[in-house]
This record gives C-alpha cells, structure tokens and sequence, in this order.
C-alpha cells in the first residue's frame, strides 16, 4: 500500500500525569474532557466549573477602566445640554456593533446622537479628516469612537482645535515613540483627546487587556447607564452585540470575552433585533444551535462584506432597523455583498500564491506581497489563507500610485506588531494587534520594508515557522462517545485561546471505500474496536489512490493509518451525528 503522508509535524502531548478519575466523577464528566480542561489551566473543580458555566457575575465593573469616570461625566453632560454627540465607528464587524451599542444605548437615554463610520477604501482605517468634516457640518460637539482613534494624533489634534471634545474608545495597541532625552527608551504616545478608554493603555489598572472594541463600548455604556441609575434590563439588553462583536473580531477567549461570547451566543438566538433574526435566517442557521463557527464563518463574513466591498453603514442599518421587512431587504443585500467579496478573494488568492511561489519568496521567513488593483477589503482574508498555505507571518499590499495599503496576519509564536515596531521606519503608518495588522507606506520603501521584515523573522527559532499540529490529546475512538461531545459543546465558543481541541487517533481501519465529496474533499469512515465514526477531510481527495487498498479486516499496521481531528456535531437531513473533520492523516507508524 503506497504511504500516506502527513501535511504537518504532529506535536503529540505527554500522557496525563496524575489520576483524576476523582474529580471526574465529582464533576460528572468523562476523564478525556477533565484531561482537556487540566492541560487549558483549569486545575481545580471550581475553575473548571467557573469555565464551562461563565457566569455574567464574572463581568467587572468598569471603574478601573482609564478615564471611564471622564467619559461617563462628560456624555451625561452632553445629553443634558442637548449636545449633538456623533459616534464614529470601525468597518469591521467590531466597529460597526460597537457603534450600534452606542448609539442605541445614548438613543434610548435620549441623546441627540447620530453616527458616522468610513469608507475602507476612500478613507481607510481610523478617525479620518473627512469624518471630522461630518461632525463639524453636522454641529456635533461631543465624539465618540470605538474600535479606533489611538493612533489618529493630526484628526485628533484638529478636533480640539474645532472646540470639539472627543472620547476614545478602543482596544488596539498604543503607538511608542523614542525618548530622546532618556535614550533608547520607548514610551506610549497618549493621543490629545478628552477622554482614552483603552485597556492597553500602559497605565490602566484594568486587570484584563484583552476586551474587544464593543467590549470597550459596552463597558462605557455600562457606566453611563449605571450613573444614571437606569435598569439593568437596558445593559442586558446589549449582550447579543456584545457577543457578535467580541466572536467576530477573533480576540482572545479567555476570561471576560469568553463570558461575554458564551451568554452573547443566547442573546443572538433570541435577539430581538430584526436584523439579527433576518441575518440568521439568511445564512441558513435560523433553527440551528449557536456556535463559534456560526459567528465567525456566517454571521461575521456577511456584516464584514459591507464594509470589504460596499460600505458598512449598510451593516449597521441592519442591526438598527426596527422593521422586519426592511431588515429582510437588508440581510439579502449584505448576503449577495458576501458572494461578490468571496469571487474577489478567490481571484486576488490566486494571484498572490502565484506570486509568492514565482518569486520563491516562502523560502524567507516572513512574506510580503503586493501588486496593483487589489481590493483593499479583502486583503486581510488573503493574507490569512496565505498564512495556512505557507506557515509564514504574511503581509499583503493593495498598491495604487505612489502608495501601498496592506494587511497581515501572523503564525502562533510571531508578534506580528512588534516586528512592524522593528520596521516602523520603513512604514507611513501602522496598527493592529498581535496575530492581524494593518499598515501604510510608500511604493519606494517595499523593498526595504520586505527585507526588514524577514530580517527580523530570521531572530525567531525555525519551528516557529513549520506547520505544526499541537495536539491536544491521544483518544481512542471508543472515548468518542455521546457523553463526551456533549461535554466538549460545552468548551464553546472556540477561538482565539480556546481553539476547539484538537484529537490523534492511532491505529485506526478505514471502513468501507473512501469517496470524493464537493470539488475535492475526502469522504471516509474509520473504526477501533466495535466504534465506527464518520470523517471528513478538506482537500484531500487525492488521498484516495493510498486508501483505496485498506482492508476493513486487515489488523497489520500497514492497513491502519492515524488520523488528527476535531469533533462536532453534524446535522445533515434530519439525522445528527458525531462526525470527525480530520486536520491531518497518515499511514500509523505504531506509536
């Protein structure tokens, strides 16, 4: 039978160190989940209770928050003179429920509130002049972002100079400048605005960084409305925004944000919002459960393709909207913008691999690519599938004219911020987080930004750069069993440090005769023992030819292969069933 090869390195973990058949059966879960949960840091029954039931009790007040008590007084301040406030928004799906999260709290407190959110490519990223130029013309006096404005010092500066005061609301790192006077030290840049609620910010005592923009726009209307004495009811209210946002905008999923994407996942389903009803319904997960892929692959792609390929204003009139009709109208439109963004990625993908191979460039440790007439709003997908082909740190550029305007995401282990930090010299301007970026430069300083960069990935040990599986368990099949997925639903949502865990099995038969499905993705059943589970594989029909020998009966080891894979429920024609979706396969090599 020819070999059956693995696409990654498989980086198996060591057994379970200690018995913890006790805490099992205190919790009523099987062992593999326990086993799960201890290696995530969950060492105790309380903190393993703690994580698969977050509580709402767990959210902190925002006091500690810098500047929240500023912000609070001076929105308060402006609903009472009647002050015409403006909240300026992100096109992301971040900004734009942030944005709705205002607006609709400050509507309902009765502020004269209206908002603005840029155009991606007109304006690109951040408190941009032209929208200083609404607010001016529309007689705002108070601003407020979200998801933005901490790196946007000339608009800032300008709108104090108009009289206009201006509260930053965001979540991305701060820009450092070089003290001349104490040498090479770095030290934050505050922007000169009336208010920073950034968790980020070096002097916040805020005990966790990692909150979403809407996450940000959620605690400020938690303190307005608590100033004010008003309903709890009225933040209740907000969680499924909340929930949306903080899923979507791939933050980590640890602590606040997982309670804020666990309780946000039932106020999605039973939103009130037409808007969100009419988005389910149109992405056909209407009478599904919930869950992070739901968000992150169906809801999150068809609100993002208003901003990536129209304009996001679109998206937060469906969120808005109390009128299920136009909600419907909405939906669809945002769902045809969806299929129009998912044609331009697939070209520009194209075109960029071919790039990336003529030019042997995934031969360097970080990538940067770039070419003219490449839409600006989908070059983050691009870099990020660019990312899963080619296991580097990926930058891609939208060049017009004299200019360039890219988008990067990184690998597990590369700060991708910090290395743009290392090339700062080289860009116009930049922003993001770790793992996603975004930056400006000029068309002569590609090359040298290109090497930089790499240079500066070749400091970085090579494994960071292999493609890894870090496996999270060895189960036998038998483990797989209905207790068990019920047990792990309850880890959900996955994302971002709560990724959904990932299973070796070893030595398993392959029953029956494998088959192709959709344009090339492999169909299969595998069994241990007397548990049989179906598979499916992405990509790799082609691994048809190699399995199409394997005996059912055969028990040699060239017969069996070893697979890696996640774990869900499917529901497909009524039926539901545990299907395995394999991350990587290969003839077992008896270990």
């Amino acid at each position: 039978m020819p070999a059956v090869k693995p696409t990654h390195r498989w980086r198996l973990p060591a057994p379970p160190d200690e018995d913890i058949s006790a805490l099992s059966r205190d919790l009523q879960l099987p062992e593999l989940a326990v086993n799960l949960l201890r290696r995530r840091g969950h060492s105790t029954a309380d903190d393993i209770r703690a994580f698969l039931d977050p509580s709402p009790g767990r959210l902190r007040k925002p006091d500690l928050l810098p500047d929240i008590t500023r912000a609070t007084e001076r929105i308060i301040a402006a609903i009472k003179r009647h002050e015409r406030i403006l909240i300026y928004g992100d096109y992301d799906v971040d900004g734009v429920t942030g944005t709705v999260l205002l607006v609709s709290t400050l509507s309902r407190l009765g502020a004269d509130v209206l908002y603005y959110l840029p155009h991606r490519e007109a304006e690109g990223y951040g408190f941009s002049a032209q929208g200083l130029q609404f607010a001016i013309a529309q007689g705002a006096k108070l601003i407020v972002t979200n998801d933005c404005g901490s790196s946007d010092y000339d608009t800032l500066a300008a709108a104090a100079k108009a009289g206009i005061d201006v509260i930053v609301t965001d979540h991305h790192e701060l820009a450092r400048t070089k003290n001349e006077e104490r040498g090479t030290k770095n030290e934050e840049r505050l922007p000169q605005a009336f208010a920073v609620v950034n968790p980020k910010r070096s002097d916040s005592a805020y005990p966790f960084r990692e909150l979403a923009g809407v996450g940000v726009a959620f605690k400020l209307a938690w303190s307005v409305l608590s100033a004010l004495n008003r309903p709890r009811e009225e933040l209740i209210a907000l969680l499924d925004l909340v929930g949306l946002g903080t899923i979507a905008d791939i933050v980590p999923l640890t602590d606040e944000n997982r309670v804020l994407a666990r309780i946000g996942l039932n106020a999605i389903r039973h939103s009130p919002r037409p808007g969100l009803q009419a988005l389910l319904k149109v992405a056909g997960i209407a009478d599904k459960p919930l869950s992070g892929y739901s968000i992150g692959f169906m809801l999150g792609p068809r609100l993002n393709a208003a901003g990536r390929v129209g304009h996001a204003e679109l998206a937060a009139r469906l969120l808005l909207t109390p009128d299920p009709a136009e909600a419907a109208a909405l939906a669809a439109e945002l769902d045809g913008l969806n299929r129009s963004r998912q044609a331009l990625e697939e070209r520009i993908l194209t075109q960029a691999t071919a790039l990336v191979e003529a030019g042997r460039l995934a031969e360097r440790r970080a990538i940067v690519v770039a070419a003219e007439g490449w839409h600006q709003g989908v070059i983050g997908i691009v870099a990020a599938k660019l990312v899963d082909r080619f296991s580097r740190p990926c930058i891609v550029v939208a060049l017009k004219d004299d200019r360039g305007k890219g988008s990067g995401r990184s690998v597990t282990g590369f700060d991708l911020h910090a290395a743009l930090q290392s090339c700062a010299e080289h860009l116009l301007a930049f922003g993001g987080h770790k793992y996603a970026v975004g930056l400006s430069l000029t068309r002569d300083r590609l090359p040298g930004f290109s090497s930089a960069l790499a240079e500066y990935a070749d400091g970085f040990p090579g494994d960071v750069f292999e493609p890894t599986l870090h496996i999270d368990a060895v189960a036998p099949i038998a483990q797989i069993d209905d207790a068990f997925v019920t047990a792990l639903e309850r880890f959900e949502p996955f994302g971002p440090d709560n990724a959904a865990p990932l299973f070796a099995s070893l030595g398993v038969e392959v029953v029956g005769y494998p088959r192709k499905v959709g344009k090339n993705h492999l169909k299969l059943a595998v069994r241990a023992g007397d548990r049989t589970l179906e598979a499916i594989a992405w990509g790799r029909s082609a691994e048809i030819v190699n399995l199409g020998g394997l005996s059912p009966q055969g028990d040699s080891p060239q017969n069996l292969i070893d697979i890696c894979y996640t774990v869900a429920r499917r529901t497909y024609a009524g039926r539901t069933s545990t299907q395995l979706t394999l991350r990587d396969l290969r003839t077992a090599q008896g270990t």
